[in-house]
Protein backbone atom coordinates (compact mmCIF):
# COMPACT_ATOMS: atom_id res chain seq x y z
CA UNK A 1 0.00 0.00 0.00
CA UNK A 2 0.99 3.04 -0.79
CA UNK A 3 3.02 5.71 1.89
CA UNK A 4 0.19 8.20 2.12
CA UNK A 5 -2.43 5.82 2.83
CA UNK A 6 -0.20 3.96 5.39
CA UNK A 7 0.34 6.93 7.32
CA UNK A 8 -3.62 7.93 6.90
CA UNK A 9 -4.18 4.07 8.75
CA UNK A 10 -1.79 4.60 11.06
CA UNK A 11 -4.06 7.43 12.74
CA UNK A 12 -6.96 4.50 12.68
CA UNK A 13 -6.89 3.15 16.51
CA UNK A 14 -7.07 -0.27 17.93
CA UNK A 15 -6.49 -2.09 21.45
CA UNK A 16 -6.58 0.20 24.21
CA UNK A 17 -7.19 3.53 22.19
CA UNK A 18 -9.86 2.38 21.03
CA UNK A 19 -11.78 1.01 23.82
CA UNK A 20 -10.70 4.32 25.73
CA UNK A 21 -11.60 6.35 22.37
CA UNK A 22 -14.96 4.87 22.45
CA UNK A 23 -15.65 5.30 26.35
CA UNK A 24 -13.98 9.15 26.63
CA UNK A 25 -15.16 10.35 23.03
CA UNK A 26 -18.14 8.77 22.19
CA UNK A 27 -21.46 8.58 24.34
CA UNK A 28 -23.31 6.03 22.02
CA UNK A 29 -22.07 3.24 24.22
CA UNK A 30 -23.46 2.35 28.04
CA UNK A 31 -19.81 3.31 29.28
CA UNK A 32 -19.45 6.32 27.08
CA UNK A 33 -22.73 7.76 28.45
CA UNK A 34 -22.06 6.67 32.31
CA UNK A 35 -18.24 8.41 31.33
CA UNK A 36 -19.69 11.92 30.38
CA UNK A 37 -22.29 12.15 33.12
CA UNK A 38 -19.57 11.43 35.52
CA UNK A 39 -17.86 14.02 34.22
CA UNK A 40 -20.68 16.64 33.63
CA UNK A 41 -21.10 15.82 37.52
CA UNK A 42 -17.44 16.81 38.55
CA UNK A 43 -17.72 19.53 36.36
CA UNK A 44 -21.20 20.57 38.52
CA UNK A 45 -19.57 19.99 41.72
CA UNK A 46 -16.45 22.00 40.80
CA UNK A 47 -18.47 24.79 39.92
CA UNK A 48 -20.07 24.47 42.97
CA UNK A 49 -16.98 24.25 44.95
CA UNK A 50 -15.53 27.33 43.26
CA UNK A 51 -19.18 29.67 43.85
CA UNK A 52 -19.32 28.52 47.46
CA UNK A 53 -15.64 29.63 48.30
CA UNK A 54 -16.14 33.14 46.57
CA UNK A 55 -18.81 33.71 49.98
CA UNK A 56 -15.92 35.08 52.44
CA UNK A 57 -17.58 33.65 55.69
CA UNK A 58 -17.88 30.32 53.92
CA UNK A 59 -14.80 30.16 52.52
CA UNK A 60 -12.80 31.20 55.63
CA UNK A 61 -14.87 28.35 57.57
CA UNK A 62 -13.83 25.45 55.05
CA UNK A 63 -10.83 26.77 53.62
CA UNK A 64 -8.93 23.38 53.77
CA UNK A 65 -11.79 21.19 52.66
CA UNK A 66 -11.79 24.01 49.56
CA UNK A 67 -8.09 23.41 48.75
CA UNK A 68 -8.71 19.79 49.03
CA UNK A 69 -11.16 20.07 46.40
CA UNK A 70 -10.04 21.91 44.24
CA UNK A 71 -6.92 19.96 43.50
CA UNK A 72 -8.50 17.12 43.45
CA UNK A 73 -10.20 18.20 40.52
CA UNK A 74 -7.60 19.49 38.84
CA UNK A 75 -5.95 16.06 39.07
CA UNK A 76 -8.96 14.35 38.24
CA UNK A 77 -9.16 16.86 34.44
CA UNK A 78 -5.62 16.96 34.40
CA UNK A 79 -5.86 12.94 33.96
CA UNK A 80 -9.39 13.34 31.46
CA UNK A 81 -7.15 15.98 29.75
CA UNK A 82 -4.32 13.31 29.71
CA UNK A 83 -6.44 10.20 28.29
CA UNK A 84 -7.97 12.37 25.83
CA UNK A 85 -4.10 12.75 23.91
CA UNK A 86 -2.91 9.11 24.31
CA UNK A 87 -6.39 8.08 22.61
CA UNK A 88 -6.88 10.66 20.18
CA UNK A 89 -5.87 9.56 16.40
CA UNK A 90 -4.67 12.95 16.06
CA UNK A 91 -3.53 14.69 19.56
CA UNK A 92 -2.39 17.51 18.33
CA UNK A 93 -5.50 18.34 16.62
CA UNK A 94 -7.54 17.89 19.08
CA UNK A 95 -4.82 19.96 21.46
CA UNK A 96 -5.61 22.45 18.84
CA UNK A 97 -9.63 22.17 18.29
CA UNK A 98 -12.21 23.95 20.62
CA UNK A 99 -13.17 21.28 23.26
CA UNK A 100 -9.29 20.75 23.60
CA UNK A 101 -8.62 24.43 24.71
CA UNK A 102 -11.14 24.28 27.00
CA UNK A 103 -9.88 20.45 28.87
CA UNK A 104 -6.64 22.46 29.03
CA UNK A 105 -7.70 26.45 30.05
CA UNK A 106 -9.92 24.46 32.82
CA UNK A 107 -7.05 23.08 34.41
CA UNK A 108 -4.63 25.94 33.73
CA UNK A 109 -6.36 28.35 36.48
CA UNK A 110 -5.68 25.57 39.63
CA UNK A 111 -1.76 25.76 38.30
CA UNK A 112 -1.69 30.14 38.03
CA UNK A 113 -2.81 30.33 41.46
CA UNK A 114 -0.09 28.44 42.78
CA UNK A 115 2.18 32.19 41.78
CA UNK A 116 -0.98 34.05 41.82
CA UNK A 117 -3.66 33.48 44.53
CA UNK A 118 -5.83 36.08 43.13
CA UNK A 119 -6.22 34.00 39.91
CA UNK A 120 -8.64 31.59 41.98
CA UNK A 121 -11.74 32.86 40.16
CA UNK A 122 -10.80 32.27 36.89
CA UNK A 123 -12.07 28.63 37.88
CA UNK A 124 -15.32 29.43 36.96
CA UNK A 125 -14.05 29.28 33.11
CA UNK A 126 -14.96 25.31 33.93
CA UNK A 127 -18.92 26.11 33.21
CA UNK A 128 -17.76 26.39 29.19
CA UNK A 129 -17.24 22.34 29.55
CA UNK A 130 -20.67 21.99 30.06
CA UNK A 131 -20.74 22.11 26.22
CA UNK A 132 -20.29 18.50 26.53
CA UNK A 133 -24.12 17.90 27.81
CA UNK A 134 -25.28 18.46 24.04
CA UNK A 135 -23.53 14.62 23.71
CA UNK A 136 -25.04 13.19 26.75
CA UNK A 137 -28.42 14.02 25.99
CA UNK A 138 -28.05 13.39 22.09
CA UNK A 139 -29.42 17.00 21.07
CA UNK A 140 -26.98 16.20 17.83
CA UNK A 141 -30.19 18.49 16.12
CA UNK A 142 -29.60 21.15 18.05
CA UNK A 143 -25.66 20.79 17.49
CA UNK A 144 -26.03 20.34 13.34
CA UNK A 145 -28.42 23.40 13.36
CA UNK A 146 -25.79 25.26 15.63
CA UNK A 147 -23.24 24.15 12.39
CA UNK A 148 -25.43 25.30 10.08
CA UNK A 149 -25.90 28.77 11.46
CA UNK A 150 -22.07 29.39 11.81
CA UNK A 151 -21.71 28.16 8.15
CA UNK A 152 -23.78 30.41 7.14
CA UNK A 153 -22.32 33.47 8.69
CA UNK A 154 -19.40 32.90 7.62
CA UNK A 155 -20.66 32.32 4.11
CA UNK A 156 -22.51 35.30 3.97
CA UNK A 157 -19.70 37.51 5.74
CA UNK A 158 -19.00 39.97 2.55
CA UNK A 159 -22.11 41.33 2.02
CA UNK A 160 -22.79 41.55 6.24
CA UNK A 161 -19.48 43.35 5.42
CA UNK A 162 -21.01 45.94 2.91
CA UNK A 163 -24.00 46.29 4.86
CA UNK A 164 -22.36 47.13 8.31
CA UNK A 165 -20.55 49.41 5.83
CA UNK A 166 -23.31 51.36 4.76
CA UNK A 167 -24.79 51.38 7.66
CA UNK A 168 -21.20 52.98 9.39
CA UNK A 169 -21.15 55.66 6.53
CA UNK A 170 -25.16 56.48 7.33
CA UNK A 171 -24.61 57.26 11.06
CA UNK A 172 -21.50 59.13 10.53
CA UNK A 173 -23.07 61.03 7.92
CA UNK A 174 -26.84 61.55 9.84
CA UNK A 175 -24.29 62.10 13.36
CA UNK A 176 -22.32 64.81 12.10
CA UNK A 177 -25.48 66.81 10.51
CA UNK A 178 -27.03 66.43 13.72
CA UNK A 179 -24.03 67.94 15.44
CA UNK A 180 -24.65 70.88 13.17
CA UNK A 181 -28.17 71.20 13.85
CA UNK A 182 -28.28 71.01 17.33
CA UNK A 183 -24.98 71.53 18.47
CA UNK A 184 -23.42 71.78 22.33
CA UNK A 185 -26.42 73.05 24.13
CA UNK A 186 -28.42 69.92 23.13
CA UNK A 187 -25.81 67.86 24.68
CA UNK A 188 -24.58 67.22 20.85
CA UNK A 189 -20.84 68.37 22.20
CA UNK A 190 -18.63 66.61 19.66
CA UNK A 191 -19.34 64.44 16.43
CA UNK A 192 -18.21 61.32 18.08
CA UNK A 193 -21.00 61.75 20.68
CA UNK A 194 -23.52 62.92 17.77
CA UNK A 195 -22.51 59.49 15.83
CA UNK A 196 -23.20 57.68 19.25
CA UNK A 197 -26.59 58.97 19.22
CA UNK A 198 -26.83 57.83 15.63
CA UNK A 199 -26.09 54.34 16.39
CA UNK A 200 -28.47 54.25 19.39
CA UNK A 201 -31.20 55.52 17.77
CA UNK A 202 -30.53 53.49 14.42
CA UNK A 203 -30.50 50.98 16.12
CA UNK A 204 -33.73 51.07 18.06
CA UNK A 205 -32.39 50.77 21.24
CA UNK A 206 -32.30 54.47 21.88
CA UNK A 207 -30.89 55.09 25.45
CA UNK A 208 -32.57 58.34 25.81
CA UNK A 209 -29.47 60.37 27.30
CA UNK A 210 -29.27 62.37 24.88
CA UNK A 211 -32.01 63.94 22.38
CA UNK A 212 -32.29 66.35 19.67
CA UNK A 213 -34.90 69.34 20.71
CA UNK A 214 -35.00 71.58 17.53
CA UNK A 215 -37.64 70.37 15.03
CA UNK A 216 -35.48 69.62 12.36
CA UNK A 217 -33.43 67.35 14.74
CA UNK A 218 -36.65 65.44 15.79
CA UNK A 219 -37.53 65.37 12.12
CA UNK A 220 -34.01 63.56 11.71
CA UNK A 221 -34.02 61.53 14.65
CA UNK A 222 -37.53 59.86 13.23
CA UNK A 223 -36.44 59.40 10.01
CA UNK A 224 -33.70 57.21 11.24
CA UNK A 225 -35.85 55.45 13.92
CA UNK A 226 -38.15 54.24 11.12
CA UNK A 227 -35.11 53.54 8.77
CA UNK A 228 -33.78 50.99 11.83
CA UNK A 229 -37.42 48.93 11.82
CA UNK A 230 -36.20 48.17 8.10
CA UNK A 231 -32.66 47.96 8.11
CA UNK A 232 -32.79 44.94 11.55
CA UNK A 233 -34.15 42.75 8.72
CA UNK A 234 -31.70 43.00 6.36
CA UNK A 235 -28.69 40.51 8.14
CA UNK A 236 -31.61 38.08 9.18
CA UNK A 237 -32.61 37.95 5.35
CA UNK A 238 -28.75 37.56 4.21
CA UNK A 239 -28.22 34.80 6.85
CA UNK A 240 -31.41 33.18 6.27
CA UNK A 241 -31.02 33.22 2.88
CA UNK A 242 -27.45 31.56 3.01
CA UNK A 243 -28.87 28.87 5.05
CA UNK A 244 -32.15 27.85 3.17
CA UNK A 245 -30.05 27.47 0.30
CA UNK A 246 -27.70 25.02 2.35
CA UNK A 247 -30.74 23.35 3.37
CA UNK A 248 -32.10 22.71 0.14
CA UNK A 249 -28.93 21.01 -0.80
CA UNK A 250 -28.86 19.00 2.25
CA UNK A 251 -32.71 18.20 1.47
CA UNK A 252 -31.54 17.48 -2.20
CA UNK A 253 -29.48 14.61 -0.99
CA UNK A 254 -31.42 12.70 1.68
CA UNK A 255 -34.65 13.29 -0.14
CA UNK A 256 -35.04 12.50 -4.08
CA UNK A 257 -38.30 11.53 -4.89
CA UNK A 258 -41.85 11.49 -4.96
CA UNK A 259 -42.25 8.38 -3.28
CA UNK A 260 -45.76 8.21 -1.67
CA UNK A 261 -46.96 5.69 1.33
CA UNK A 262 -50.23 3.99 0.03
CA UNK A 263 -51.80 3.97 3.98
CA UNK A 264 -51.08 7.16 4.74
CA UNK A 265 -50.10 9.00 1.45
CA UNK A 266 -47.47 10.35 3.31
CA UNK A 267 -44.57 11.55 0.53
CA UNK A 268 -41.03 12.42 -0.05
CA UNK A 269 -39.72 8.76 0.90
CA UNK A 270 -36.02 8.05 -0.35
CA UNK A 271 -35.19 5.13 -3.13
CA UNK A 272 -33.92 2.85 -0.58
CA UNK A 273 -36.77 2.88 2.19
CA UNK A 274 -38.59 -0.08 2.82
CA UNK A 275 -41.27 1.50 5.54
CA UNK A 276 -43.01 4.56 6.29
CA UNK A 277 -41.07 7.37 8.14
CA UNK A 278 -44.39 8.43 9.61
CA UNK A 279 -47.05 5.22 9.77
CA UNK A 280 -44.61 2.44 9.78
CA UNK A 281 -46.68 0.50 6.85
CA UNK A 282 -44.28 -1.43 4.50
CA UNK A 283 -43.39 0.77 0.93
CA UNK A 284 -44.12 -0.92 -2.30
CA UNK A 285 -41.53 -1.22 -4.56
CA UNK A 286 -39.84 1.86 -5.90
CA UNK A 287 -40.33 2.01 -9.66
CA UNK A 288 -38.65 5.58 -10.37
CA UNK A 289 -36.44 6.33 -13.23
CA UNK A 290 -32.54 6.45 -12.64
CA UNK A 291 -31.00 9.40 -14.72
CA UNK A 292 -28.57 8.14 -17.29
CA UNK A 293 -24.80 8.58 -16.81
CA UNK A 294 -22.87 11.40 -17.95
CA UNK A 295 -19.33 12.31 -16.88
CA UNK A 296 -20.54 15.34 -15.60
CA UNK A 297 -22.77 13.55 -13.26
CA UNK A 298 -20.08 10.77 -12.80
CA UNK A 299 -17.89 13.84 -11.24
CA UNK A 300 -20.92 14.68 -9.13
CA UNK A 301 -21.66 11.19 -7.65
CA UNK A 302 -18.47 10.67 -7.23
CA UNK A 303 -18.26 13.22 -4.45
CA UNK A 304 -21.55 12.34 -3.26
CA UNK A 305 -20.51 8.95 -2.91
CA UNK A 306 -17.24 9.76 -0.89
CA UNK A 307 -19.72 12.12 1.85
CA UNK A 308 -22.09 9.41 2.36
CA UNK A 309 -19.48 6.67 2.74
CA UNK A 310 -19.27 7.15 6.54
CA UNK A 311 -23.41 7.60 6.40
CA UNK A 312 -23.63 10.83 8.22
CA UNK A 313 -23.54 14.31 6.03
CA UNK A 314 -21.95 17.03 7.24
CA UNK A 315 -22.29 21.06 6.65
CA UNK A 316 -18.96 21.06 5.65
CA UNK A 317 -19.07 18.34 3.66
CA UNK A 318 -22.00 19.46 1.73
CA UNK A 319 -20.15 23.30 1.32
CA UNK A 320 -17.38 21.36 -0.18
CA UNK A 321 -19.61 19.52 -2.92
CA UNK A 322 -21.52 22.82 -3.52
CA UNK A 323 -18.09 24.06 -4.31
CA UNK A 324 -16.72 21.69 -6.78
CA UNK A 325 -19.66 21.25 -8.71
CA UNK A 326 -19.96 25.33 -8.93
CA UNK A 327 -23.10 25.59 -7.15
CA UNK A 328 -25.08 23.63 -9.70
CA UNK A 329 -27.44 22.67 -7.86
CA UNK A 330 -29.99 20.62 -10.01
CA UNK A 331 -26.55 19.05 -11.48
CA UNK A 332 -26.82 17.88 -8.21
CA UNK A 333 -30.43 16.68 -7.57
CA UNK A 334 -29.59 14.52 -10.91
CA UNK A 335 -26.81 13.27 -9.29
CA UNK A 336 -28.12 12.39 -6.09
CA UNK A 337 -30.98 10.77 -8.07
CA UNK A 338 -28.53 8.43 -9.68
CA UNK A 339 -26.48 7.38 -6.20
CA UNK A 340 -30.18 6.55 -4.75
CA UNK A 341 -30.63 3.70 -7.55
CA UNK A 342 -27.10 2.46 -8.30
CA UNK A 343 -24.36 1.22 -6.08
CA UNK A 344 -20.90 2.51 -6.08
CA UNK A 345 -20.10 -1.18 -8.14
CA UNK A 346 -22.49 -0.26 -10.42
CA UNK A 347 -21.67 3.49 -10.76
CA UNK A 348 -17.51 2.26 -11.10
CA UNK A 349 -18.67 -0.58 -14.16
CA UNK A 350 -20.70 2.34 -16.00
CA UNK A 351 -17.53 5.24 -14.98
CA UNK A 352 -15.50 2.42 -16.81
CA UNK A 353 -17.70 2.35 -19.69
CA UNK A 354 -18.23 6.31 -20.32
CA UNK A 355 -15.12 7.88 -19.00
CA UNK A 356 -12.04 8.24 -20.20
CA UNK A 357 -8.56 7.98 -18.34
CA UNK A 358 -8.07 11.59 -18.24
CA UNK A 359 -11.26 11.58 -17.18
CA UNK A 360 -10.86 9.00 -14.33
CA UNK A 361 -7.81 10.56 -12.90
CA UNK A 362 -9.75 13.71 -12.61
CA UNK A 363 -12.45 12.31 -11.09
CA UNK A 364 -9.64 10.50 -8.28
CA UNK A 365 -7.91 13.58 -7.93
CA UNK A 366 -10.81 15.10 -6.95
CA UNK A 367 -12.15 12.89 -4.72
CA UNK A 368 -8.58 12.47 -3.00
CA UNK A 369 -8.29 16.44 -2.50
CA UNK A 370 -11.73 16.20 -0.39
CA UNK A 371 -10.77 12.94 1.59
CA UNK A 372 -7.30 15.21 2.61
CA UNK A 373 -9.46 18.62 3.15
CA UNK A 374 -11.52 16.91 5.96
CA UNK A 375 -10.38 17.82 9.55
CA UNK A 376 -10.39 13.93 10.01
CA UNK A 377 -9.73 11.14 7.21
CA UNK A 378 -12.01 8.92 7.69
CA UNK A 379 -11.55 4.98 7.20
CA UNK A 380 -14.63 4.89 4.95
CA UNK A 381 -13.49 7.69 2.36
CA UNK A 382 -10.30 5.96 1.90
CA UNK A 383 -11.30 2.43 1.61
CA UNK A 384 -13.88 3.89 -0.76
CA UNK A 385 -11.13 5.92 -2.83
CA UNK A 386 -9.21 2.50 -3.21
CA UNK A 387 -12.05 0.80 -5.02
CA UNK A 388 -12.00 3.48 -7.30
CA UNK A 389 -8.74 3.84 -8.14
CA UNK A 390 -7.98 0.25 -8.38
CA UNK A 391 -11.11 -0.90 -10.42
CA UNK A 392 -10.38 2.43 -12.96
CA UNK A 393 -6.91 0.78 -13.56
CA UNK A 394 -4.38 2.99 -11.58
CA UNK A 395 -2.48 1.67 -8.99
CA UNK A 396 -0.32 3.50 -6.52
CA UNK A 397 3.06 4.03 -7.74
CA UNK A 398 1.03 5.37 -11.14
CA UNK A 399 -0.70 8.09 -8.85
CA UNK A 400 2.16 9.07 -6.48
CA UNK A 401 2.78 12.07 -8.03
CA UNK A 402 -1.03 13.24 -7.51
CA UNK A 403 -0.71 11.73 -3.81
CA UNK A 404 2.55 14.09 -3.13
CA UNK A 405 1.12 17.19 -4.73
CA UNK A 406 -2.71 16.70 -3.31
CA UNK A 407 -0.80 16.07 0.42
CA UNK A 408 1.54 19.62 0.00
CA UNK A 409 -1.59 21.26 -0.80
CA UNK A 410 -3.64 20.45 1.92
CA UNK A 411 -0.87 20.55 4.52
CA UNK A 412 -1.71 23.40 6.40
CA UNK A 413 1.04 23.22 8.81
CA UNK A 414 3.58 24.56 6.06
CA UNK A 415 2.34 28.06 6.88
CA UNK A 416 1.36 27.44 10.32
CA UNK A 417 4.67 29.73 11.55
Amino acid sequence: MNAHFQNISNSSLSGWRLKWYTVIFEADTAAGKTFDLLLLWTILISLLSVMLSSVQSIHNEYITIFKVTDWLFTVIFLVEYLARLACSPHPLRYAKSFLGVIDLISILPSVITLFIPEAYVLLDVRILRLLRIFRILKMSSYVDEFQWLVMAVADSRRKIGVFISIIMTLVVILGTILFLVEGPDNGFTSVPTSIYWAISTITTVGFGDITPKTDIGRFIASLMMMFGWGILAVPTGIVSAEMIAQHAVKKTLTESTTRTCHSCTTEGHSAEAKHCNQCGAALTEYFGEAPKLTPKIAFAASMIYLINADGKIEPDEIKRLVNAVKDDRGLLEVATRYTKFHTPEEFIQFCNEILDKEQKLSLLVNLYDAILSNDETLVQEIELFEKFMHSFGFNEKEFEPFFYSISVKNNRRLFSA
